[in-house]
């Protein structure tokens, strides 16, 4: 073998192995980014790649939805007009290989601004890290006081 194509070849298994090895995030605050844009693009690849194969999400009316279902609210051929979602500083606790995250997302909706908190735990595998649930809770700001 050339030795100009040794190197190549030797590198070969990495690159084909490397987009499994990617799918997960590097940690669980770039989980939690890359599920929101997800959602927010229904790029259900992306989400895919993202969640761990048992999650389950609780809707903002308290509805329970595992894995194949969420996944299948983002198929392309449902794909809306959608408000941009900003999402606040992520809060998170972790022992190592679970961690549990808060934060806020907001979005523009019929002339108002909405908020969602968002609780989230992800699990770190030998991938990365991944969603194993994510729960949205209306928030409603305290009025203030003139």
């Amino acid at each position: 073998m050339s030795s100009h194509l040794r190197p190549l070849v030797l590198a070969l298994p990495m690159f084909l192995l490397a987009p499994a090895a990617f799918a997960a995030a590097p940690s669980a605050e770039e989980a939690a980014r890359r599920y929101f844009q997800a959602e927010n693009t229904f790029d259900q690849k992306a989400l895919a790649d993202v969640l761990h194969p048992r999650f389950v999400e609780v809707s903002p009316l308290g509805e329970v939805d595992a894995h194949d279902a969420v996944l299948s609210f983002y198929a392309p051929e449902k794909k809306a007009p959608a408000p941009v979602v900003k999402v606040g500083d992520i809060a998170t606790q972790s022992d190592g290989t679970t961690a549990a995250m808060t934060t806020r997302v907001s979005f523009d909706a019929s002339g108002r601004t909405m908020q969602l908190t968002v609780g989230l735990v992800a699990v770190q595998d030998k991938d990365g890290w991944r969603l194993l649930s994510a729960q949205y809770t209306p928030y409603r700001p305290k009025p203030t006081s003139h």
